[in-house]
């Protein structure tokens, strides 16, 4: 076996195998101890959280518990100053007894907790070697968190005066107080930590395995590219395809728990350097075993190739590519680092609401000694404490009482869906999961996060200001509401339908079958149903004929708009000659699709209803096609006028918008006042709204609404311009409660 080599040698110390003599591990000799106030502070001014670089730097805790506290009282109670957590939490650190100084630094290692580990350290008492009159001493004696092969190449990674820090021995569970600080401070103990070491204790590299890649690392080591090459990259076929075996390796590498779990994908966000170890498997019984060391570098590598053949691996493919990004992030710190330049934090979760979906997504354990229901309800505190910790917010959670609200996992969404809010990020008015259900048995008029909710331009929008709109949660003894103010947008279909939209639904419904007919490529939905026989067929079909029928309505300037719109979140944006073209009402659609020119002109359009489909529909909610349709919505004009009779207000520009069918004809839709500016746009900030007293068919008849659903508003500049301008509502301080509550 060859590999592309070049001249200099590089990269040794990536990828290493050592072996290990478990019969040299003593953990009597081994010693956790609190570290004194001095050494500790130095320790952790290595990396501040430094909110300076990020949207969060204006966020101080004494501000954000009032906002917190005006928003939602009871909910304000259950947080503390994030710096009182870390004054508070003792660092300990695990050594040998003997060592005569303080440590001057450590490295702490993430892992998957076994399934139950009942025990914790102890101090013991031995008899001291056959000396007379039972003379005794006493040692700390605790359960190894791995395997003692791995634990002792764990061990071995310290430097000279560097202690190790993990949580099993390092925070005494046995004390609240002390167990809630050191997890409200977990960010600082794993950001000042010199490196993080993964301890892959659940899978181990076979013996083909090993072999390959002790002759891999050797050639890689001695490759040098230029800076931020990767070697062996661009092959053709790819490496891997070259040699399954490493993508074996790999694969086995990413089945570990250890990616899967809340705790363990927070501690790897959070460290600045990257160790992992695996076991190899035994060549025979004995008291040498081979573990598998290799550097985030290395594994970057090996992400890196694997990329290369993510269209044949689509069940890997979320997971590679988050790593991917994630390590090259890393990476690139890593090689524009200088010693005099000073460590900036991440400044890419502006948001918190992909952070607390991505979180609840992932596993936690909790507490392996409460009984399972306990251990569960304490996993979901776990999960709240992780999405906190990982906002970059300066709070934490204080100790649970006898009053907290159970920690099921709805509840844990609720409060820090409230803490968002009072943080003032948009995303929170704006998920489109499910409504939760609260332990009372109500649903709440906040609904679940979801990973569908965040995307990179969402994640980075300004935060709203709560001073001219305030925002307050409240409850009338039966269910929860929101009390915010409201824009009611115009339904013209009601009042001023067009005599053509018939017309137009039949021209939709002539370019559809057509584009179908002629098997033209559209976007993953467009193809998803166009198999003969497909079961969605019929629905998917009417989707997009209703969907292109209002584009038709909307007219030519509303697409150029709105397609230039999606292009900026990384769809295909339509030309204004291809626009005039398609919405031409004297277009003989039979000719044209006959044309290359006009194939590829319908596979864009196709393209570009696929997208407003796709994300103007909730379906993390459960909505689908089969009970939702688009519906044409305009925006109010800042004024009206008044005469005898009444108000009239003035529409300007278009909007499609997707609701019920099962509120066809009493929804109403409004946006909240505080996100109605124009960059608020990609948000699902269109609220469809039932009254909940008998419809009027005027908002300005009750001031209490049913929150039905939520979705995008994919509106023109008019729209948005004219949304902007809305001044006060005629009614204040709407009240939105969740469905189904009365």
């Amino acid at each position: 076996m060859s590999f592309p080599s070049s001249q200099c040698p590089s990269r040794f110390g990536q990828c290493e195998f050592v072996d290990i003599n478990t019969d040299e591990l003593d953990t009597s000799s081994l010693y956790a101890r609190v570290v004194s106030s001095p050494i500790r502070e130095v320790l952790f001014s290595r990396h501040r959280r430094g909110y300076s670089s990020s949207p969060e730097a204006s966020i101080d805790a004494a501000t954000l518990l009032l906002d917190l506290g005006s928003l939602a009282p009871s909910v304000a109670k259950d947080f503390m100053p994030k710096d009182h957590a870390e004054c508070s939490a003792p660092l300990r650190l695990l050594n040998d007894v003997h060592l005569p100084d303080e440590e001057h630094g450590y490295i702490a290692m993430s892992y998957c907790h076994k399934q139950y580990t009942p025990d914790k350290p102890r101090r013991v008492v031995t008899p001291l070697g056959a000396l007379p009159f039972g003379w005794t001493k006493e040692v700390e004696q605790f359960p190894l968190p791995t395997s003692k092969a791995v634990f002792q190449a764990v061990l071995k990674e310290r430097r000279i005066g560097e202690g190790l820090w993990f949580d099993q021995v390092c925070i005494d569970d046995e004390d609240e107080d002390e167990h809630v600080a050191a997890v409200g401070a977990i960010d600082t103990i794993y950001k000042n930590a010199r490196a993080v070491v993964v301890a892959l204790d659940d899978v181990t590299a076979t013996l083909e395995e090993e072999q390959f890649l002790r002759c891999y690392a050797e050639q890689y080591s001695r490759l040098e590219l230029p800076l931020g090459q990767q070697p062996n990259v661009g092959l053709s076929p790819p490496l891997m395809h070259q040699y399954p075996i490493l993508w074996t390796f790999l694969d086995h590498v990413l089945n570990s728990s250890w990616f899967e779990r809340a705790w363990c994908a927070h501690e790897m966000r959070l460290g600045e350097h990257h160790i992992f170890i695996l076991p190899c498997s035994l060549q025979w019984e004995g008291e040498v075993q081979t573990v598998m060391r290799f550097t985030s570098a290395f594994f970057f590598h090996l992400l890196v190739l694997a990329s290369e053949l993510l269209t044949s691996l689509p069940a890997h493919h979320t997971k590679i590519r988050s790593l991917h990004d994630f390590f090259r992030g890393k990476q690139l710190n890593v090689d524009n680092a200088r010693p005099d330049s000073p460590q900036l934090p991440s400044s890419d979760q502006t948001s918190f609401i992909s952070t607390i979906a991505e979180t609840f997504r992932m596993q936690a354990g909790g507490n392996p000694r409460l009984p399972e229901y306990q251990r569960r309800l304490d996993a979901n505190r776990d999960k709240t404490s992780i999405a906190l910790n990982a906002s970059g917010l300066p709070l934490a959670l204080t100790s649970p009482n006898p009053l907290s609200r159970p920690n099921i996992e709805d509840e844990c969404l609720r409060s820090l869906l409230l803490v968002s809010l009072a943080a003032r990020d948009p995303m929170s008015l704006c998920t489109t999961g499910t409504p939760l259900q609260l332990h009372d048995g109500s649903v709440s008029w906040l609904c679940r996060p979801t990973p569908l909710d965040g995307n990179p331009v969402r994640n980075h929008m300004p935060r709203f200001t709560n001073k001219a709109y305030p925002i307050a949660q409240r409850s009338d003894g039966i269910a929860e509401y929101a009390q915010l103010d409201l824009i009611f947008l115009e339904l013209p279909h009601r009042t001023q339908p067009n005599p053509q939209f018939t017309s137009q639904v039949a021209r939709a419904r002539t370019l559809i079958d057509l584009c179908a007919q002629y098997q033209l490529d559209g976007s993953a939905l467009w193809n998803l149903w166009q198999a003969p026989g497909h079961v969605r067929a019929l629905t998917m079909r009417n989707i997009f004929i209703q969907t292109l029928a209002c584009v038709f309505e909307c007219g030519t300037q509303w697409l150029l708009e709105v397609s230039s719109q999606l292009h900026q979140r990384g769809s295909t944006a339509l030309n204004a000659y291809t626009i005039g073209m398609l919405l031409n009402p004297h277009l003989i659609i039979q000719n044209y699709i006959l044309l290359p020119e006009g194939q590829a002109a319908f596979s864009s359009l196709l393209t570009l209803i696929s997208t407003v489909i796709t994300s103007g529909i909730p379906w993390a909610s459960g909505a689908s096609e089969r009970n939702y349709g688009p519906l044409i919505i305009t925006a109010p004009i800042s004024t009206s006028h008044t005469f005898p009779y009444g108000s009239i207000h003035t529409h300007s520009g278009k909007a499609i918008i997707f609701a019920p069918f099962a509120h066809s004809k009493t929804l109403l839709v409004a946006v909240p006042e505080v996100v109605k500016d124009a960059h608020y746009d990609g948000l699902a900030r269109g609220w469809i709204l039932t009254s909940m007293n008998p419809y009027t068919g005027s908002p300005k008849q009750s001031v209490s609404w049913t929150l039905q659903s939520k979705g995008v508003v994919f509106g023109d500049g008019d729209f948005n311009a004219a949304l902007e301008r809305c001044g006060e509502g005629d009614v204040r301080n709407h009240r939105v409660y969740g469905p189904e509550v009365r």
